[in-house]
């Protein structure tokens, strides 16, 4: 059988950095199928499109392809949707299958774009869904036992450049761990995954380590939602990785700021090569980190951050703005402490709700949710409406965090200012709606529940589409109510 499993691109990439790095899920399941006997190809649309809207022309492999496979996340999921219905409208014969942690939240949603939905993890199912022997619509794929995922086949990725043996892709893709024992409101690893931390046998990881040294990376990206959660077991492989001696083998993942409290481990992450860890620091407005139901005060939040930078390793902190604590002042003092705080890079995001999180649940409840277009929830747009302060103040407030942190070098000054330039230039309409939104909230909005919201409003009634919500603001503030 011929499958081709896509990884839809976004309709603004605004983790620009993250280009090249394709999502993990494509890739294991397209490993086990090239396993079981298959022809598979995995595209990953940032590289190479497999759809073209204006000509209505597929990617020549999708023609012969038997199967089709496409991995969403919400601000995909509208693309994904997209290339299903141009596949199922010119070839209603071919198998369409969804999955990833959008289609995983609202199934329903998804399988009007495909014959079979796959929640949750697939590697266990997808030999079986694909090859007809699990005729059910909705799939729900049970819990891996993570030492049973294969190596990635990166062979089987489309488009990228070639340096030698391996794909001209400067970090390498990896897993040691899946699932995250924390619940903060926001996040959908949780729905995805669940809470128990599940960590691949350590020989298992250095394994894959030592295959992707020897194809030629000297880059590894650790995809683990929470690198050391279980500080004991990541050591044990970290003594591993220092044994081994890839002294040129630099990598970096994803952490907790509780990683600092334990001095061994941090001084493990240096000797074993960790160039950044990307930390979710969120905020610190303490009320805020109450919101988000973070483990972390503001004392370890600034301790961890120092000790991380007297060790001598990168970090990248990552901000959300917007929680029901937030006010100007308070997003402010966060945005200051950005670059107080001397990481070398950072990431803010405006506080967005992924379908299946606590969050998506208490703004649909609360009929805050204003924007119902999934292109616009990346964390780049305000599409709730915030307690404290204006959709268009806290906008003007995200760029405002990313201008005043990149502006240190003038390197990364022009880096900041034409990268929003070019936001907002792709975001006319956008800037347009929320505009209005929060002039006609000052003009006519009532207070409920302490939010500024419109009488009657409801989420349920707004259009999927912003262009449709543009056509009809008049109509969805005033006469829906």
């Amino acid at each position: 059988m011929k499958i081709a499993l896509i990884e839809p691109r976004p309709p603004i990439n605004v983790y620009f950095f993250l280009t090249n790095l394709p999502l993990l899920g494509p890739v294991f399941l397209g490993t086990i199928l090239k396993q079981a006997g298959h022809e598979v190809k995995v595209f990953k649309e940032d590289i190479t499109s497999v759809y073209n809207p204006k000509t209505d022309e597929l990617h020549p492999y999708l023609h012969e392809a038997d199967a089709i496979g496409l991995t969403a996340i919400t601000h995909t999921a509208n693309r994904a949707y997209q290339i299903a219905d141009a596949i199922r409208r010119k070839y209603p014969d071919k198998k369409i299958i969804l999955g990833g942690n959008h289609p995983s939240a609202l199934p329903g949603e998804a399988l009007d774009h495909a014959d079979h939905v796959v929640v949750s993890e697939g590697e266990y199912v997808v030999k079986d869904v694909f090859e007809g022997n699990i005729k059910d619509k909705i799939i729900h794929g049970p819990r891996v036992n993570i030492d049973d995922v294969p190596p990635l086949d990166l062979s089987l990725l489309q488009g990228y450049k070639r340096k030698g043996d391996r794909l001209k892709m400067k970090h390498a893709p990896i897993m040691a761990s899946r699932g995250c024992p924390h619940d903060c409101i926001f996040c959908s690893v949780t729905q995805m995954f669940g809470r128990k931390y599940r960590i691949k046998d350590p020989d298992l990881v250095m394994e894959e380590v030592k295959m992707r040294y020897n194809e030629g990376y000297r880059h590894l990206f650790f995809y683990d939602d929470n690198f050391a959660a279980n500080h004991e077991k990541t050591k044990i492989f970290l003594d591993k990785l220092i044994r081994a001696g890839l002294t040129d083998l630099k990598w970096s993942s994803q952490f907790s700021v509780h990683v600092a409290k334990d001095k061994e481990l941090v001084q493990l992450l240096k000797r074993a090569n960790c160039r950044t860890l990307f930390i979710g620091v969120e905020s610190i407005n303490p009320e805020a980190l109450k919101d988000y139901h973070k483990s972390q005060s503001v004392k370890t939040i600034k301790e961890s951050v120092s000790t991380l930078n007297k060790a001598g390793l990168k970090v990248h902190s990552m901000f959300i703005l917007g929680a029901d604590s937030d006010n100007a002042d308070t997003i402010e003092k966060t945005i200051q402490f950005s670059r107080d705080s001397r990481s070398s890079t950072v990431q803010f995001s405006i506080l967005f709700p992924i379908p299946g999180t606590q969050l998506y649940d208490m703004m649909k409840e609360q009929n805050r949710i204003y924007i119902n277009d999934w292109d616009y929830y990346d964390g780049s747009h305000s599409v709730i409406l915030p307690k404290n302060i204006s959709p268009i103040k806290l906008q003007k407030k995200l760029i405002h965090g990313y201008r005043y942190f990149y502006s240190r070098t003038i390197v990364h000054w022009l880096a900041s200012r034409i990268g929003f330039f070019v936001w907002k230039l792709l975001n006319t309409k956008y800037m347009k709606y929320i505009r209005y939104i929060t002039r006609m909230l000052r003009k006519e909005g009532i207070i409920k529940d302490g939010i500024r919201t419109f009488k009657g409003f409801r989420t349920e009634t707004l259009p999927r589409s912003l262009n449709k919500a543009l056509m009809r603001k008049k109509e969805i503030i005033r006469k829906e109510v």
